[in-house]
């Protein structure tokens, strides 16, 4: 499962193994094996910096989680990654749905206040 999904998540983030490692400190062969099977495992600190590097949880790399967005990294940063590649009209779009629910938001809290 390991391999599986952190070659899932390395294609996702549009990476090379090189360019993983070059993020991670994670060496080319290292990465390899594990998106391979030829080694199942990796210690904590090395699964650490490969789900920082990718910009998701550990659980998803374990599969525990099916949810690629990391659960304690700003949403901002999964947000903009989602955006990845949208025309300016798309973001254009969600910039102003973005701030007519911050704004509905804001009147709510005036209410109940």
């Amino acid at each position: 499962m390991f391999g599986t999904r952190l070659r899932a998540a390395r294609t996702l983030r549009q990476l090379s193994q090189q360019e993983l490692e070059d993020r991670s400190g994670v060496p080319v062969a290292m990465i390899s094996h594990f998106e391979t099977g030829v080694r199942e495992n990796a210690s904590a600190d090395n699964l650490k910096k490969l789900a920082d590097a990718l910009e998701v949880s550990i659980d998803y790399l374990l599969g525990r989680s099916d949810d690629v967005a990391p659960r304690d990294g700003p949403v901002e940063r999964v947000l903009l990654r989602k955006l990845e590649g949208a025309s300016s009209d798309v973001i254009d779009s969600v910039v102003r749905i973005a701030e007519t629910l911050v704004q509905q938001e804001r009147e709510r809290a005036k209410g109940d206040s």
